[in-house]
């Protein structure tokens, strides 16, 4: 094997195009009703203005909105929020956001406002909640809400004719004020809703526009180092292993193995560091996946099969999103390749792959193997190779990748296999930004 050239580019992203970037992944859940937090952000915002909250307040109040949802893995789920203005088991995606974000220490501020966006107003005031925490909470619920609305009464129409109900949303939301809604907030909201121009303005383009166009603002336009991106890595990884009960940890897994293998490789230590990020975000675009294909337990048709793999293109998109001009997303979307071009998405050969490439596939399909699964435990070592090995010879998984996995099989083995702590995994704090 040839040497592994480093690489020179540098991955530079800012707090603020970070949450706008998550806010593009999250869309993928709402396959049928798509920008749910980009709309709520935009109403969160033109509320807060007409209630005259300072600037920093409405800026919250927007990034809050944007991903509020994080707790939403599958799109049942979702839709399941567009059936009913008080929607049951609400509270359950607001739990696992509140505590995805509360491990995530560069996103934490937002955790207490996610966690409480589907408590009524009349309840949220026993909570113990500062008066900031239950403003932004109040009023993502609200703009949430009216967003339900929106949605069910454009239902099987074209979106721009909720003008002709803009009446009956304000009549439902003031049915709830003063339970559900914060009152004053509520007259806000009724005044906006009841303008064309506030509908017709809910593009997305322009939503993400006005983030951009915020006033300079010190934690939003703070660049993140090597430890702020593992955090974002390690955030969204939860949501995607969150989808499915069969992939559980696979991307936290896949993560560690990658960067353990290649440094046993002599990929140098930052590149291994970049390619722990790749593996943890390595099925981000599996978000878009129809659930029942994820959750399926047989073999998938080739219909089903065809859809599947569009992940990895959606995975490499994405990754454009958070990392522009760097090769993590390409490490990510290529570890479905092969070396005799019989992978997908894109048929790639060998000389195409370069080595944390390589590494990344060879690591993914032992995870996998070695995964516990609802209709099998783990595969034993020896059944791992066995599938494995005619794989190399093939000519389809790299040989000498291989070579260094089976070195230290058992070890890897029991990382693949042991309960998965966060803490075993330190960034490489050092490097600073990367």
């Amino acid at each position: 094997m040839d040497t592994f050239q480093p690489y020179e580019l540098k991955v530079k992203i800012d707090v603020r195009h970070a949450l706008l970037a998550v806010a593009k992944a999250l869309d993928f859940v709402g396959v049928d009703d798509l920008h749910h937090g980009h709309r709520v952000a935009y109403m969160a915002y033109e509320c807060a203005s007409v209630l005259n909250w300072p600037d920093d307040k409405k800026q919250f109040a927007y990034f809050a909105g944007l991903i509020h949802d994080c707790g939403v893995s599958s799109s049942e789920e979702h839709l399941r929020l567009l059936k009913l203005m008080q929607p049951e088991g609400a509270n359950s995606h607001c739990e696992r956001g509140y505590q995805a974000l509360v491990k995530c220490p560069l996103l934490d501020k937002f955790a207490a406002s996610v966690r409480y966006h589907h408590t009524p107003w009349i309840e949220s005031q026993s909570l113990v909640l500062s008066a900031f925490e239950r403003d932004i909470a109040a009023l993502i619920f609200l703009a949430d809400r009216t967003d339900f609305l929106r949605a069910r009464y454009t239902q099987g129409y074209h979106e721009e004719l909720i003008t002709l109900h803009e009446s009956l949303v304000a009549e439902n939301l003031r049915v709830h004020s003063g339970s559900l809604f914060e009152p004053n907030m509520v007259e806000a909201m009724c005044q906006l809703v009841n303008k064309d121009g506030f509908w017709y303005s809910m593009d997305v383009n322009s939503i993400e526009q006005m983030a951009v166009d915020f006033e300079i603002n010190h934690f939003y336009d703070k660049e993140l180092d090597l430890d702020g991106v593992i955090q974002l890595a390690r955030f969204l990884a939860k949501i995607v292993d969150a989808k499915s009960p069969f992939t559980f940890h696979h991307s936290d897994k896949v993560a560690l193995l990658a960067k353990l293998v290649a440094l046993d490789c002599g990929v140098p230590a930052l590149d291994a560091e970049l390619l722990y990020v790749a593996g943890l975000l390595h099925d981000v675009g599996k978000l878009k996946t129809p659930d029942a294909l994820l959750h399926k337990e047989g073999k998938l048709t080739k219909e089903e099969y065809s859809i599947v793999k569009r992940h990895t293109v959606d995975t490499e998109n994405t990754l454009k999103c958070f990392f522009p001009k760097s090769v993590i997303g390409e490490w990510a979307s290529n570890h479905h390749e092969r070396l005799d071009g019989s992978g997908y998405p894109f048929s790639k050969r060998q000389e195409e792959l370069d080595l944390p490439s390589r590494v990344l596939a060879i690591v993914d399909v032992f995870q996998a193997l070695t995964q516990k699964r609802p209709y099998r435990g783990s595969l034993k070592l020896t059944e791992v190779f066995e599938i494995m090995t005619p794989m190399v010879e093939q000519g389809k998984l790299d040989s000498y990748v291989y070579g260094v996995l089976q070195a230290d099989a058992d070890s890897f083995y029991q990382l693949s296999t042991q309960e998965y702590n966060e803490t075993e995994v330190p960034a490489l704090s050092q490097y600073g930004s990367i």
